[in-house]
């Protein structure tokens, strides 16, 4: 088992673009997290637990600057978003 699935993960594609979906286990909903590079940054969008879009359409939107640094400073040795997208 590679790293990202002992996090719960799995590298897929969308729109031709790696991605990273990941499953929060202390998620009741079960919902699948995206995330996927954007230029310099991060986008992300939230699915139901089934893989289809939420009642908002899942827009993928795009990580603040702030978000993502919250993201580097905890990252240790490995990180499950940053670590697959080469972040």
């Amino acid at each position: 088992m590679n790293r990202l699935q002992q996090y719960g993960g799995r590298m897929i594609e969308t729109d031709g673009r790696p991605t990273i979906e990941l499953v929060d286990p202390n998620d009741n909903a079960q919902q699948r997290f995206q995330y996927r590079r954007s230029g310099d940054g991060i986008e992300r969008r939230v699915l139901a637990h089934d893989g289809r879009a939420m009642r908002d359409g899942s827009p993928w939107e795009r990580m603040t600057a702030s978000e993502v640094f919250a993201m580097v400073q905890i990252r240790g040795q490995y990180h499950p978003i940053l670590d697959p997208l080469g972040l």
